[in-house]
């Protein structure tokens, strides 16, 4: 049975938000999604699980990347936007009520999420050893401690991500300067220092304003929202610097450390100016060299050359489906052609979203375009006769293809398939492509992706670099398993502290 690996999952924030209902007694519990009954869309995101453990396990996705994600203040502040939240994007509107209530912020969230994971009782925010090895009957999965947990590839491995540095602080969400700099330092000194249970990764910003660095715009709120004012809704505009002193603060307690310490930085959610300064600023030496590989762990591309170009695209929700777009989701969340080379040359990952908004499904100049290619390189009359479903999931794995191909086209090198990569963020309030809506349909995804390669295909005339020694296949192995499998041998250096078993 293959191996898979993905580089951005969320594996507790359904189970956290609605603790104790039908499929979320445990860790291990879930809610299996049935195709006659769910749909793979976000507003129905919480009725489905896409990414539990158990089919992390049963699945054979032996490396999954696990954000941990505190809900953030713009969906909690009034009922105003619970309800938004659940109508619109799945969260369950009393848990949300409760968390507003209590004034239970980021930091208590993110731990409680852990909790979860980790079976532990009451609150765990300075608790330094926690469980990592899970078991319930035959499954097991365990939180990696070590580069030696690399080394076993039978077992399922949790690794322990965090998304958004406005989870770092358990102060109110509009704490600025001083104060907000020593509580985030603090808490991010206690996880890389202290707890057992390393951190890989940190996505620096999510879609608010967390007063440390420059957010991109990714939330497209609906035309209601127009008519009803939505408490704290300037939260979504982003400041008007880069970096301030807290960020920069954030990136050198991340990077500026021994290996075993070091924490990644993951560019999903920057701004583009943001960016910019960070790889021309932030991530290097004074040798020029790589400080650390750079990684874009759930992301698409948006088709524009530079990033000049890429900050010039309006922050509205029609301006993907201008016809001067004509391929991709143009929105600068989305990365650059001149951006793709530098996160192949730091050696880094670049994960592509299985999420349709971000491959650009909402684009319809682009969704005409891949639809009527592929009903010619099918030939009309077997087109007409696929079932709708089977049009829109070879629809959807066409984006998903592009994305990825047009991603090595313009790194421009064979060594762009060592950093190509699955990054699907299930179970991150998503609207999965149709013909993967689970880690359970990875192996039928890259079948596909491998026997209609020819007709999928978008752009034939688009370089795409295969290395000699290698082939179609193996390629798209490397993506759906050995490029993460790889990364984490060569650039994990932590050294077990304590490890602790518990079973169900």
């Amino acid at each position: 049975m293959r191996k898979y690996a993905d580089l951005h999952i969320h594996l507790a924030l359904k189970h956290l938000v609605d603790k104790g209902l039908e499929g979320r007694m445990n860790i291990w519990d879930r809610i299996v999604y049935n195709p006659e009954i769910h749909k793979p869309e976000r507003a129905a995101s919480d009725q489905y699980d896409q990414s539990d453990l158990t089919s992390l396990v049963e699945n054979n996705v032996k490396i999954a990347v696990v954000a941990l994600h505190p809900v953030e203040i713009v969906a909690t502040k009034s009922w105003k936007n619970r309800l938004i939240a659940k109508i619109f994007f799945g969260f369950e509107v009393d848990r949300l009520k409760k968390w507003s209530k209590n004034g239970v912020n980021a930091f208590t969230i993110l731990n409680r999420e852990l909790a979860v994971i980790t079976q532990e009782e009451g609150e765990i925010n300075t608790k330094k050893t926690l469980q990592n090895i899970q078991k319930n009957g035959d499954l097991e999965a365990k939180i990696a401690v070590d580069r030696e947990d690399f080394d076993n590839e039978e077992i399922t491995k949790i690794v322990l991500s965090i998304e958004g540095a406005h989870a770092l602080t358990d102060l109110p969400y509009n704490t600025e300067g001083e104060k907000l700099k020593q509580e985030v330092l603090k808490n991010l000194r206690f996880l890389q220092f202290e707890r057992n249970l390393p951190i890989f990764s940190l996505t620096l910003c999510h879609f608010a304003n967390n007063r440390m660095v420059k957010q991109s715009w990714a939330l497209p709120l609906p035309g209601v929202t127009k008519l009803i004012p939505i408490p704290v809704k300037r939260e979504l505009d982003a400041p008007d610097f880069t970096f301030n002193d807290i960020g920069l603060a954030v990136l050198d307690q991340c990077l500026n450390q021994p290996k075993e310490h070091r924490i990644l930085i993951d560019l999903k959610h920057t701004h583009v100016d943001a960016r910019k300064e960070f790889y021309e600023k932030h991530i290097r030496n004074s040798d020029g060299s790589f400080k650390a590989p750079i990684l874009a762990s759930h992301c698409g591309v948006s088709g524009m050359p530079d990033f000049a170009a890429a900050a010039k695209v309006k922050n509205v929700k029609r301006e993907g489906k201008k016809k001067k777009y004509q391929r991709f989701n143009p929105w600068a969340i989305n990365f650059c052609d001149e951006e793709l080379k530098i996160i192949m040359e730091s050696e880094g990952l670049f994960g592509v979203s299985l999420d349709q908004r971000i491959l650009g499904a909402a684009n319809d100049e682009y969704y005409r375009a891949v639809r009527d290619h592929l009903k010619e390189q099918y030939g009309k009359s077997k087109w007409d006769d696929f079932y709708d479903k089977d049009r829109l999931g070879r629809i959807h794995a066409a984006m998903f293809l592009d994305n990825l191909l047009y991603t090595v086209h313009k790194m421009g090198d064979e060594k762009a398939w060592s950093c190509v990569c699955i990054g699907s963020d299930f179970d991150g309030i998503i609207d999965p492509i149709d013909c993967c809506p689970t880690v359970k349909y990875f192996p039928e995804f890259e079948e596909l992706l491998f026997k209609e390669f020819n007709h999928l295909r978008f752009r034939n005339e688009e370089n795409i670099f295969i290395p000699k020694d290698k082939t179609l296949e193996t390629v798209l192995r490397d993506v759906f398993y050995n490029n993460i499998n790889n990364f984490m041998k060569k650039h994990i250096h932590w050294y077990a502290m304590d490890k602790v078993e518990l079973s169900v």
